[in-house]
């Protein structure tokens, strides 16, 4: 689910292949589908779900080590900068 987050990320649903995805993770057509009985539709969903979880924790936390809203959402932007600049994307926040 990691490497898929990234790729419909980096390329957006639509651009991505579900080829490309099952090549990537080594994973067979078969083993998607008995994961994912509606194939790549339901990937996304459960991709964005775990990313929604992910943020939700990361913000948590991130606004529990600053003391005003201000450094926290600064924070938060260097880390989109970071990420983007590093891994090509910009996980999360969105």
């Amino acid at each position: 689910m990691d490497k898929a987050t990234i790729f419909f990320q980096q390329k957006g649903y639509k651009s991505v292949g579900l080829t490309e995805i099952l090549k990537a993770c080594n994973v067979t057509k078969g083993a998607l589908y008995h994961h994912f009985p509606n194939g790549k539709e339901e990937l996304l969903i459960a991709c964005l779900q775990a990313l929604d979880e992910a943020i939700t924790t990361d913000i948590k936390d991130i606004f529990s080590k600053h003391q005003s809203t201000k450094e926290a959402t600064q924070y938060m932007i260097d880390k989109l900068i970071h990420n983007l600049e590093t891994d090509g994307t910009i996980t999360g926040y969105l």
